[in-house]
């Protein structure tokens, strides 16, 4: 028999590569407690496995597909889901690899984390293939859950069934400020200057080289950008900052640990979230904004988006694209050092609760 409090998070791809996954894995924890029955659907990895083992308790159920191919990743996916029989499906991303078959008797949610009708430098035809997608998941899911406020209101006036205003967060038991005594000694020794972090993929349309053109301007003010990621301009990066003397500024150091960002984290004087001015930015949710916030340090971001939607008054804000003002802002941000305990709305634990709540409220468990 079904068990009506039942949830089936479907993913896909790596989660090194693709950030939906964190939806699943962080609600996956305070889901249980909340009493619920947890399956996580997942392609078998190595960093998939490693964060689930970091993430999930051993009562949450993982299965795993291999993804060979589009049609065997469906199929896999739609034959665990027809073995496991849970009432609620949640599709973390409403991208054709995770459009599984409906069943009767199941409620189908699609989250929507940013617009990829609006990202620019694509072809035309797959702007025009997500467009589709973007509109057919109103009519395929029982409700939608957007990331960002924008999204909420762009698909709210497609007439969703129910919908969700439903960000992204963080947990707490694995980011958290650790002293400097508990941090592994190759961290420790980058603790020497001022230390601004940004953690994201590194490519040029996500700001990477108007923070290392800032850091130009900052050379010889003892401050040092980390870097943590890799991406597509990975190394035009590490050229620029060769080039342009910048090796004691800049420590470019690619992809990293899940359980090492917490180190990283507590060493920071401060965090870098880069925004263009754009419908695509303005409609994503930076998953790396709410990992930021529980250091409480000054988040030096541009004022639009869901970062002025959650920063507000808190953050420090520069023109996009303009890394001279993003240099000034550094240093204004430096001479904070605090900002309010914002944080606590924007757990794992809090953002289950209020799922819980909202299915309670609009659907029949």
């Amino acid at each position: 028999m079904m068990n009506v409090r039942s949830i089936a998070f479907v993913t896909t791809g790596d989660i090194k590569d693709i950030a939906t996954a964190k939806r699943a894995l962080g609600m996956a924890n305070p889901l249980f407690e909340l009493g619920w029955e947890v399956h996580i659907v997942i392609k078998d990895t190595v960093e998939n496995k490693n964060r689930i083992t970091l993430e999930c308790n051993s009562k949450i159920n993982v299965h795993y597909y291999t993804g060979n191919s589009f049609l065997a990743e469906l199929k896999e996916k739609n034959d665990i889901l027809n073995s496991i029989e849970c009432k609620f499906i949640y599709l973390c991303g409403f991208v054709l690899r995770n459009i599984v078959r409906k069943k009767t008797g199941r409620i189908f949610l699609s989250e929507h984390s940013e617009l990829l009708s609006e990202i620019p430098n694509i072809p035309y035809y797959k702007r025009k293939l997500y467009g589709y997608l973007e509109k057919y998941s109103v009519k395929y899911s029982d409700g939608l859950l957007n990331a960002s406020n924008y999204l909420e209101t762009y698909f709210k006036s497609y007439k969703p069934k129910k919908s969700l205003y439903f960000p992204y967060a963080f947990s707490t038991e694995n980011l958290f400020k650790k002293s400097l005594k508990q941090i592994k000694p190759s961290i420790q020794v980058l603790s020497d200057k001022k230390n601004l972090v940004y953690l994201g993929t590194v490519r040029r349309n996500y700001g990477i080289f108007t923070m290392l053109e800032a850091f130009k301007y900052l050379n010889k003010n003892n401050l040092r950008l980390i870097i943590l990621g890799a991406g597509k301009h990975f190394e035009e990066a590490v050229d620029y900052v060769e080039a342009n003397g910048l090796k004691e500024s800049v420590s470019l150091m690619g992809f990293i640990d899940e359980e090492d960002i917490s180190d990283y984290f507590s060493i920071a004087d401060g965090f870098l979230s880069p925004m263009n001015d754009t419908v695509q930015d303005k409609a994503r949710c930076p998953s790396k904004l709410y990992m930021y916030l529980p250091y409480c340090k000054p988040v030096i971001t541009c004022k639009l988006g869901e970062p002025y939607e959650v920063l507000d008054n808190d953050g420090f804000y520069y023109k996009p694209n303009n890394s001279k003002n993003l240099s000034t802002t550094i240093l204004k941000a430096l001479q904070t050092k605090e900002i309010p305990e914002i944080w606590k709305e924007h757990t794992w634990s809090y953002r289950s609760n209020q799922f819980d709540q909202w299915i309670s409220h609009n659907f029949n468990r």
